[in-house]
C-alpha cells in the first residue's frame, strides 16, 4: 500500500486537506478513524486493517484520515493483540465522509470496541481536540492498484475503432447452485447467476420446472467479469426441480441447465432460536405498511432453515418487554441467536431504542421510560451462553417524534452506531444518522435483500451482509447503505449445506 503521511496543524478548527491539481474531494471517500484518549489501555497500540492489510495505526488518543477511491463495500478490523478484534462493515460512496470511534474497556465488557458514528458526531468528537494528545492527523492515501474496496471494473475502457464489432455469445457462472445436481433439505432455493456478455447488453429467459419463469431483456452490462448477478429465490417441488436458462444478446444465444434435488422427507433439528417482530400499526406515529409483511416473509425464511421461531406483530411497550423477557429465558436452551425487528426505531443519547406501537412521546426524557433499548437487549445476551447472536434492525426510518428534537439535540433521525458483544453480529439498515425508505413493494429493501440472499448454500454470515449490502446500495443508488458491527467468534451460515 502506498502512504502519504500529511502532518496538519489543527487549531481552532479542523483545516482542509491540500488537493492537487487533478483531485477533487469528490473523487474519493475519506474514513475518518479515532481513538479518545483514556487511561485504561492507553499503551496499547491499534491496528487498523483491510483484507489484513495495515491501514493505520492508532496509539493512545490519536487520528488518522484513511482516503479511498473506489465505492464499494468494506471491511475495516481493529486489532489489539492477535486475540483481540472487532470487526465494522459498510458501504463507501466517493465525496462522502465516513466517522470510526476505537476504544477500550468501554463495550459490554469486552476490552475492545470499534464503532461507527454519524457524520454529526463523528465530526463532533474527531474536531474536539481535547480528547487527543496532539494537534497532528496523519492522512494515508490508498493505493488504487490494491484497492479493498473495488467491485467494478477501475480499469479505464478506452474507444472502440473497429468497423463492426465481433463478440462471443453470452456465457453465465452459476453462482447458486455451484453443482450440476444440488441435493437440498430446504424448500426455497435463492438462484444467483452472473451474466456475462461481450454486447452492451443481454436478455435472460429462466425456465423452472418446464415452464417460463422470468424472462428480462435488454439487462445492461457493466464489465466483461460479470457484467449483471442475476437473483431470485425459487419454490422447489418435491424431488427434480430443473432449472433451464437462455441467454440471447447481439451476437447469439446460450442454454445452460441444472438440476435441484429436494427431499422433504428429512426434518430439521432446531438450529437455533429466533424472535422476529414487526410493528406497523402505530396509535402516535405514521403507519408502516411493510414491518407486518417483513416478519412474515422472515419468520417463513427462518423457519424453513430449521429454526424455532417465535413471531409477533403490533406489540404494546408492555408486550414488547414480555415478549423479549420470555425470548431470553427460552434462548439459554439454545447456542444460536436471532432477533429481526422492523418497525419504528430512534437514537437518543448515542443509544438506540425499538417503538412500540402504543407509545407517544412528548418529551425526551419518555424515550427511555417507553421504548426499548437494544443495548439492554445486547448485554442480556452477552452473559448468557450463547456461541453466536445475530441481530437484524430494519428500523432506520425517520423519527416518528420529530418534534422530540425540540426538545433534546440527542435525539435524532434513523438509529447510531453500537458495539456487538463477542459472538454478536448487528446489522443496521442503513448508516449511522440516516434514515431508510419503508419501500415501493411487498417489503422494505433491505428485509427483501436479506430474503434474496439467506437461501444461498454456505454462504458466511459475514459474506452475506456484504453481498445485501452492495444490492441495497445499487438498487438506492447509494442513497441507503446498510451497514454491521461484528465481534463473533465463530463461523456462522444460515443455510449450511449438509452434503
Amino acid at each position: 500500500m502506498v502512504s502519504i503521511n500529511i502532518l496538519l496543524i489543527i487549531f481552532s478548527a479542523l483545516l482542509p486537506i491540500p488537493l492537487s491539481d487533478s483531485e477533487e474531494a469528490n473523487d474519493y471517500a475519506e474514513v475518518y478513524i479515532y481513538r479518545p484518549k483514556q487511561f485504561q489501555g492507553g499503551a496499547i497500540v491499534f491496528k487498523v486493517l483491510a483484507n489484513d492489510n495495515v491501514v493505520t495505526k492508532l496509539t493512545n488518543g490519536s487520528r488518522s484520515i484513511y482516503r479511498i477511491y473506489h465505492e464499494g463495500a468494506l471491511d475495516l478490523k481493529l486489532k489489539a493483540s492477535v486475540f483481540t478484534s472487532k470487526t465494522v462493515s459498510f458501504g463507501v460512496v466517493k465525496g462522502q465522509k465516513y466517522y470510526l470511534k476505537a476504544g477500550y474497556g468501554d463495550g459490554f465488557g469486552s476490552k475492545l470496541s470499534f464503532t461507527q458514528l454519524g457524520v454529526q458526531d463523528g465530526e463532533r468528537e474527531f474536531s474536539n481536540i481535547r480528547l487527543f494528545h496532539g494537534k497532528k492527523i496523519k492522512v494515508e492515501d490508498e493505493d488504487p492498484d490494491r484497492s479493498v474496496v473495488t467491485n467494478e471494473d477501475v480499469y479505464s475502457k478506452g474507444f472502440e475503432s473497429f468497423e463492426q464489432k465481433s463478440g462471443k455469445r453470452p456465457n453465465l457462472g452459476w453462482i447458486s447452485p455451484a453443482k450440476a445436481n444440488f441435493k437440498t433439505e430446504v424448500s426455497i432455493f435463492s438462484l444467483q447467476l452472473c451474466l456475462k456478455s461481450d454486447a452492451e447488453k443481454v436478455g435472460i429467459r429462466v425456465g423452472f420446472n418446464d415452464e417460463v419463469f422470468e424472462e428480462l431483456k435488454d439487462v445492461p452490462i457493466s464489465d466483461k467479469k460479470c457484467g449483471y448477478t442475476y437473483i431470485t429465490n425459487l419454490y422447489l417441488e418435491p424431488g427434480e426441480n430443473k432449472i433451464a436458462i437462455t441467454l440471447f444478446d447481439e451476437f447469439g444465444e446460450s442454454n445452460f441447465s441444472r438440476t435441484i434435488k429436494y427431499d422433504e422427507s428429512k426434518q430439521l433439528e432446531f438450529r437455533g432460536l429466533a424472535l422476529v417482530i414487526g410493528n406497523s400499526d402505530y396509535e402516535h406515529a405514521h403507519d408502516l405498511k411493510n414491518p407486518k409483511n417483513d416478519a412474515s416473509d422472515m419468520y417463513s425464511a427462518l423457519n424453513k432453515l430449521g429454526f424455532e421461531v417465535l413471531k409477533f406483530d403490533n406489540l404494546s411497550d408492555v408486550e414488547m418487554r414480555k415478549v423479549i423477557g420470555n425470548y431470553l429465558l427460552k434462548l439459554e436452551e439454545y447456542k444460536v441467536g436471532v432477533i429481526f425487528y422492523a418497525g419504528h426505531g430512534i437514537q437518543h443519547e448515542g443509544r438506540n431504542f425499538l417503538i412500540p406501537v402504543n407509545v407517544g412521546i412528548d418529551n425526551a426524557g419518555e424515550i427511555t421510560e417507553k421504548c426499548i433499548d437494544t443495548g439492554r437487549i445486547l448485554s442480556r445476551m452477552e452473559i448468557m451462553e450463547v456461541e453466536t447472536s445475530v441481530v437484524m434492525l430494519d428500523a432506520c426510518r425517520n423519527n416518528p417524534f420529530s418534534d422530540v428534537s425540540t426538545f433534546s439535540g440527542n435525539t435524532m433521525n434513523g438509529l447510531t452506531g453500537t458495539d456487538a458483544p463477542p459472538g454478536t453480529i448487528v446489522a443496521f439498515a442503513t448508516s449511522p444518522g440516516k434514515t431508510a425508505s419503508d419501500g415501493a413493494g411487498k417489503n422494505g429493501l433491505y428485509t427483501q435483500e436479506i430474503l434474496n440472499h439467506i437461501f444461498k448454500p454456505d454462504l458466511k454470515l459475514e459474506d452475506l451482509f456484504k453481498q445485501v449490502r452492495v444490492s441495497v446500495m445499487r438498487k438506492s443508488r447509494n442513497r441507503q447503505i446498510p451497514w454491521e458491527t461484528s465481534s463473533l467468534v465463530n463461523d456462522f451460515y444460515f443455510y449450511e449445506q449438509s452434503n
